[in-house]
Parts: structure tokens; sequence; C-alpha cells
């Protein structure tokens, strides 16, 4: 036992003494089918069985969890330690006297004067430096003593002047604002300086990049510099939807890459929206101004193209490159750039064993000093690594097909509010539904759906929406519908679908339900009549929030950033509502937590066809009774799995559900119990667990979603069935709490949600202290161990902040201690 013997020791008599707890030696003829030479009952035979086969396996658990897939061999921490390391080389390296050159800047290209200091602060601010930090604000002095002579300098001076405190550098901003237009040659692009020269792709892009900044911050710029900076992108772009260098028909992947994303934010900037506001009417499903880009055919290119190593069509200009495709992956919504994951694999050839944390981020990069190559590698880590808020589901079977996005802005403006609301920088993304796998829709902790048109799934896509669900997914969907948009086909279609899946109808949410207040408080008696919300209840909580009138065309029309339109006082109340619901949503879905972008999905999953022997093989059944005893019902078979993943135990997938009555209850010495509502045993029930317990066996349980009620009726009820039984609350210091006692995991420091604390902040919601642990004590014996917090909702799917209990981590190491200390009990 090792390390175990420090806590506890083992008897002749069999029975294991807990330190602070008398013990006896049970006297076998109190107990029916006990072997009296032996003083061993059918139960204990059957759990010293079992723990003889596992016996090894749980001296040691990691003290993290391995039931999660593994993606990838970089993890968050690996990104985050070169992310730390690019912070430090920038901090020994800064000028800090006036011998070394301006004081504030970094040395290189020194023809671009405070570019190249402009470049570096931008990457800063995007790995979570401050404006008021050391390095921060000695480099913003420089920037602001030196006016711009060149496009790079006055659009890096932009950017990094926008991200660190616009408010005071308006003024400034405004300046170079005004320089650039004036450098914007006649066809449209911009040279290197302001007078008369031949304009190419790089200098555009990152004059188009610092207008859109500007822009962001309330700064106007002229419809027709917008304009003819999109005349210039698409004369010069190939056939092939790709770009070269001043026109070269060879394409290179850091131009195609500066042209696709210069493209998507002058799309944004021009006049292309799908919905119109005229007085106090709004417009939906407009169509829009036709796009003359067609930004699938350059996302082809890079996807046949694609490489995390060098720059496409060239030896040089890699880190260039590997910035320009992080701003494509972010700007476009897409998480795969064809079948590559550009993020990951990224991350990989940047900081990965193969370039030991950096040590290559300048080979490739001919024509990038060392300084300006390590800030564009830690742009592309920081910015990369944007959280997925929400994902869009690109339902439509035909690429050409918009059914599924008919208003296009919608989503990215929706995000940019939640930015705004939570003061983050976040992501949105695509997934194409005929090429999703269960782990892409895990990659999005909310799955937008929207349409118009009849909404129809195969039964694969049907049974991978439900694992979407049960692995703790959420589902938030509108129809298309009214103000010029026919919606009919796609609500009756919809709501078939979900109905079909998870074998229930939508329910009209109630006024009281948190959906309503979760980030901005919304009276639902204000909104516009037949505009309501429906839901699906699954997993503890509402899973699937459904409106039948379009939320997208009004999310089209708000702007979270930059000038905002002019609309009635009927429309922006309408726009406001719009945005308080989609915040709302996404608030409650997440709690406002959300994965790291290379965290691996966790997935758990039984496999029920599994083939277990039957001698030395736990079974785990589920004891029903009338307090909704199976609400819940791939919890136990959840935790079942990932105790096996994680201790190499013989266990049962399948966990049979039996009756306190039931004769084959003497098969098992574990026996589960939860529920969510109050319940009683009768007289034959009563005399079921007495033997059950008489026998050796032991009860493990929890309250569902922390169901008061449930919690009253085990303690009656188990109570009950012994006079001298007593319930206790179990110490800090007891060993079912302890790494180095019986259980696996230190329980002493776990994560509680409780509703009653931070409304929907998850962070605020939660506190850490000790497993709360319930014991029912009898004979000098723990016979039943139970959580008055929720287990079950957190296991099956998720927790939820509509539930009091653990977080899904701690609930499922919780559950192992429960399973490890009654092995040895």
């Amino acid at each position: 036992m090792g390390s175990h013997d420090t806590h506890r020791s083992i008897y002749a008599d069999g029975f294991d003494r807990i330190p602070g707890m008398k013990h006896s030696p049970m006297d076998p003829s109190r107990q029916p089918n006990c072997d009296r030479a032996m003083g061993i009952c059918s139960h204990q035979r059957s759990l010293m069985r079992w723990l003889c086969t596992c016996i090894v396996s749980i001296v040691t658990i990691w003290s993290s969890p391995n039931w999660a897939m593994a993606q990838g061999s970089v993890s968050p921490a690996d990104v985050q330690q070169a992310i730390e390391d690019l912070l430090q080389y920038f901090r020994r390296t800064q000028n800090r006297q006036a011998k070394d050159g301006p004081v504030g800047a970094w040395q290189g290209h020194q023809d671009q004067k405070t570019g190249l200091t402009s470049l570096v602060v931008l990457a800063l601010l995007s790995a979570g430096r401050k404006p008021n930090d050391t390095e921060v604000a000695r480099a913003m002095d420089y920037i602001r003593s030196e006016p711009p002579m060149q496009v790079y300098e006055a659009s890096l001076q932009i950017m990094a002047m926008c991200l660190a405190e616009p408010g005071r550098d308006r003024a400034l901003i405004e300046r170079n604002v005004d320089w650039l237009i004036q450098a914007q040659q006649a066809d449209g692009g911009w040279a290197y300086r302001q007078d008369r020269g031949a304009s190419d792709e790089s200098n555009t892009q990152f004059a188009v990049l610092a207008l859109w900044e500007a822009s962001r911050i309330g700064i106007e710029i002229p419809q027709p510099v917008i304009q003819k900076g999109r005349t210039y992108w698409l004369n010069k772009m190939s056939p092939a939807g790709t770009w070269g260098y001043r026109g070269d028909p060879k394409p290179l992947g850091s131009m195609t890459c500066a042209g696709i994303a210069s493209m998507l934010i002058l799309e944004d900037a021009s006049a292309t929206q799908d919905a119109r506001a005229q007085g106090n009417q709004i417009q939906c499903c407009t169509q829009g101004a036709a796009e003359a880009y067609d930004l699938e055919k350059s996302l082809r290119w890079l996807a046949d193209n694609f490489s995390v190593t060098q720059n496409p069509g060239s030896a040089a200009w890699y880190m260039y490159y590997m910035y320009g495709l992080e701003r494509v992956g972010r700007l476009s919504g897409q998480r795969f750039i064809g079948q590559h994951d550009w993020y990951r694999e990224g991350c990989d050839a940047i900081v990965g064993p193969k370039n030991s944390r950096l040590m290559g981020v300048t080979q490739g990069s001919a024509g990038i000093e060392s300084a300006a190559a390590r800030a564009m590698a830690l742009l592309f880590l920081s910015k990369g690594k944007r959280q997925v808020v929400i994902g869009q589901l690109q339902h439509s079977t035909d690429p050409q097909d918009r059914d599924w996005n008919r208003h296009r802005k919608s989503i990215q403006h929706l995000t940019g509010h939640i930015e705004l609301a939570w003061k983050r920088d976040l992501a949105w993304q695509t997934i194409k539904l005929q090429r999703a796998t269960l782990p892409d829709l895990l990659e999005t902790p909310v799955l937008f759906i929207t349409g118009s048109q009849e909404f129809v799934l195969s039964a694969q896509q049907r049974r991978m929406i439900k694992d979407y669900i049960d692995q703790g997914g959420f589902i938030f969907a509108e129809a298309c519908a009214q103000e010029g948009c026919d919606g009919q086909a796609f609500d009756v279609s919809f709501r078939r679908e979900m109905e079909m899946i998870f074998d229930k109808p939508f329910q009209k949410l109630p006024p009281n339900h948190p959906v309503w207040s979760a980030e901005a408080r919304l009276d639902p008696s204000a909104l516009p009549d037949g505009f309501w919300l429906y839901g699906i209840e699954a997993c503890c909580k509402t899973s699937i929030i459904y409106s039948p009138i379009s939320l997208t065309c009004r999310w089209e029309l708000s702007k979270p950033y930059g000038a905002k339109p002019q609309y009635s006082k009927a429309v922006s109340s309408q726009l406001d509502n719009a945005v308080k619901i989609g915040l709302n949503v996404v608030a409650y879905a997440t709690g406002r937590e959300l994965k790291d972008k290379l965290e691996a999905v966790q997935i758990v999953q039984s496999d029920m066809n599994r083939q277990v022997l039957d001698r030395g093989t736990l079974t785990l059944p589920k004891l029903m009774h009338s307090g909704g005893g199976d609400e819940t019902p791939k919890a136990l078979s959840n935790l079942v799995e990932v105790f096996r993943r994680e201790t190499k135990a013989m266990v049962d997938p399948k966990t049979p559900k039996l009756s306190a009555t039931s004769t084959e209850l003497e098969k098992y010495p574990l026996v589960y119990i939860h529920g969510r509502t109050k319940f009683a045993f009768s007289e034959a029930e009563q005399q079921g667990m007495r033997n059950h317990f008489i026998n050796g066996g032991m009860v493990l349980g929890d309250a569902i979603c922390g169901s008061e009620e449930f919690t009253k009726s085990m303690r009656e009820e188990f109570g009950k069935l012994f006079p001298d039984a007593k319930w206790q609350l179990l110490p800090v210091d007891h060993p079912l709490l302890l790494k180095d006692g019986p259980g696996g995991y230190d329980l002493r420091n776990v994560s509680l949600v409780d509703p009653g604390r931070g409304d929907v902040d998850l962070a605020k919601a939660k506190r850490e202290g000790p497993a709360e642990i319930e014991a029912l004590e009898w004979n000098d014996r723990i016979i039943v161990l139970f959580s008055p917090n929720d287990l079950s909702c957190a296991m099956e799917s998720k927790h939820s902040l509509q539930c009091r209990g653990y977080v899904r981590e701690d609930a499922f190491r919780i559950g192992i201690n429960f399973l490890l200390y009654s092995q040895l009990h």
C-alpha cells in the first residue's frame, strides 16, 4: 500500500481503520450471505476480487486528467512560455540610454525610423503588456516624438497608438490617417513614401490595416479611399485569387495573405450590408451588394500550397508570411485552411521541439531583421490564440448557397459586442457541416445555426449534434424570418430536427429564465410581438435556444466599433435588444469560461460493446427510485469510463438500473444513487437496502443540480434504515480528500459553482475550497458517501450556471475518489 499506510491500516478482521473513527469487527452472524468461518460476506468477496485486479493501478494517479483528446505536440503552456521568452527578449534589447540610439527604440530597419519600434509595441500589447508597462511607455514616448516619413512607419504608428492609448493619441492618429490618405496612389495602392511612386502590395497592406484600426476607434475613412483600395487589390489579383509582389504573376504566400486580409477588411468597410433600416422599418435578407471578390478561391490556393515552415513560393520572408497567415485565419473565421489547423500547426512549427523554443524563428526570414521577425512571431502566437466564443455552422451543401449566412457580417459584429462587454479579444469561426467531426464542433462553445430554407440533417449528423450537446456544447439558432425574410421552411424543419434528436419539443422560455438577464438585463415584455426565445432542456440546462425571428439581421446593422450609423429611436431600440439577446445567450451558455485554443477537447464516451470478464470486474449499478433516478442517464457511465482510463481498472461500461427490492442487488458491493426531487423508500425497499448494507455493501451518490429536495430525502430515507446510523460532514483531513490517502486526488481545493454568486460570470460564481462530502456511518463504518452538490450534471455534460455543483474536472475527481475509497473500505 506504500504511502497509504500512514493514513489507514488493515486489520486481521479485514476492515479498515481510519484515524479518529472507532472500529470493531462486524459480527458475521448478523449478516445474511456471510461465510461465518472466514468472517467475509458476499459483497466483500466481490469487492476483494475487483480490488486485486486494480490495486497496483491506483497507487498513483496523475494530477491532471488524461481523458482529454490529445491534439498536437504543443500545449497552451508551451506557447505561453514561448510568448514569455519573446517578451523577455524585447525587455533585454530595448535601448535605455542615448548612447545606444533613441531611448525606447529597438535596433533594426533604421530606414523606417520608428517603424520597427511601433511593430514591437503592437506585439507587446497583443501579448498582454499594458500601456503603462515600462518598456511600452518608453517606446511610446519615442514614437510620439517622431512624425512619420514613410508608409510603413505611418501605418505602424497608427496601429500601435490605437491599441495603446487611443484617447490620448487621437490627434496624432488623425494626423497619420490624413498623411496616409494623401499618400494613396492613383491606382489605389500605397508606395514607400507620400510622394508619387510605384505602389506595392506590402505597403498597401499596412496602410489598409492602419486605416481599419483607426476606423475602429471612430475615425471615419472616406469611402473613395476604401473603394480605390478595393479596386487596387482586385486589379492585382490573379484569376486563381492570388497575389505576387508588384503584380508579378508568380503567387507568394505572404502577398496572397496580404491580399486576402485586405479584401476582407475593405469588403467589411464597403456598403455591402445584407440588411437596411429606413425610418422606423428594418429590412432583412436584402442580399446587399454583390461581392466581386471570391474568398473561397483564394483559400483554395492557400490550402493547396499550405505551409507553416516556409513562405509558399519564396525562400524568404517566412515570419512575414506567418504574421499574414494568422490574420487570414482570424479575419475569415477559419480554424482550418483546407485540412490544416493553421494555428496549431503554426505553433508546432514556431515553438515545437524542432525549433527548441524559437531558436529557428528567424530562419527563412531573409529581408527581415531579427527583432522584426521575433515581433511577427509574437503577433502570430498572441493574436492567433484568441479564444473562440462562437462558431457559425455552414450547413448548405452547395458552396455558392449563402442560406447559412444571410447576413454576412452578423457574427463578426456580435463577437465585437461580446469583446466590448467582456473586455477581452475573442475570435469566431465557421464550421463546415459536411466535413465536421465531433472534435471540430467541440472547438466552439456555442454553435450558431441560421437559415431560411429547409434544414435537414443526415442520421450521422444528428448523432454528432446529440453528442456535441452531451459533451457540453450549446446550440443557438434563429430562423431568418420576417422583415423581408421568408424563414417558414427553416422554422418548421429546424424544430423537427431538434425535436427528433432530443425527443422533446421546444418550450417558451419563461420571463424568469436566467437568459433574459445573463449579461444585460432585458425585459422580455418590451420585445416586439412574436419576438421570443424557445429552448430545449438537455443535460441539466437549456442547451438549445432558438429565435423564430431574425437576430442576425439586427446584429448586421449594429456595428460594435467605429462611427455608428444614425437610426431612428424605434430601430435603435430593436438593435439594442437584439444585441442584448446575443450577449445574454452566449454568457448563459459559457459563463464567460472559454477553452484555450490549443487545449485538447474533452470527450468522454463509453464503449458499451467492450468485452469484460465476469470475475474481477467492477459493475456499478444505478439505484432507481421515484425522485428522478435517471435524469442524467450518461453521468454514471461517463464516470466509469473516466475511472477506467485513469486507473486501468477492469470495469463494466454498462450501469444496470436496479430497484432496492431487486434480488440482483446482492451481486453488487457498490451502488450509485442520484436524483433531483424528493423520494421515499417503501418498507420493502427499506429492507432491501438494509440487507445491502448488512452484506457489507456501500452506496455512493450526489444530488443532481444540487437539489435540496433530493438531499433532504437522502438524509431522511437512509438515516432511518438503522436507528444508530449517523450522518456527518467529512473533515478536511479525512483520507477520502487526500491525494496520498485511499483516493487519487487532493479534494481539499476544488471549484464549486454557486448560482447565487456573481450572476453568470463563472469566475465570480466559483468558490474554491474542500469538497463537501457527507457520510452515513453505521456499525463503525461508512455505508453511504454523498455529495449534496452536483456531480452528475457536470459528469453528464458540463457544469452549469443553473446548478450548484462542481466543475466537470473536479466532479470526475470526486467520483474517482469515491470509487477508490470504497474499494478499500
